[in-house]
């Protein structure tokens, strides 16, 4: 069984329900940001905590794009694995359009 399996399924509920309303934002200094300036090795580059929740935002940006809020956990772990396996050999390669190759 992978690792994604148990972290998945909290994490995806979390980005979609961030996703869904209404943030609270810190009073930092933001900046905009945009996902398509991101690359396969930023994310790969991401350890433990930090890469769970990148995954998981891209698996909520991806349900938000089917426009659905319903998921089975084995498909999300069995993508993920996939993807990152992707990233590895393509670094270069734009993360969000990747992530789309394995969560159509």
């Amino acid at each position: 069984m992978s690792r994604s399996h148990g972290i998945l399924p909290v994490a995806v509920a979390c980005a979609v329900l961030s996703l869904g309303g209404t943030a609270v934002i810190a009073e930092e200094a933001s900046e905009t940001k945009n996902l398509n300036d991101y690359m396969c090795k930023d994310l790969m580059l991401l350890s433990g905590e930090d890469r769970d929740i990148a995954l998981a935002f891209l698996h909520g940006i991806r349900l938000g794009e089917k426009k659905t809020t319903q998921y089975v956990t084995e498909e999300l772990a069995e993508a993920t694995d996939k993807y990152m396996d992707y990233c590895l050999d393509n670094p270069r390669e734009n993360a969000l359009a990747a992530f789309r190759k394995f969560t159509p």
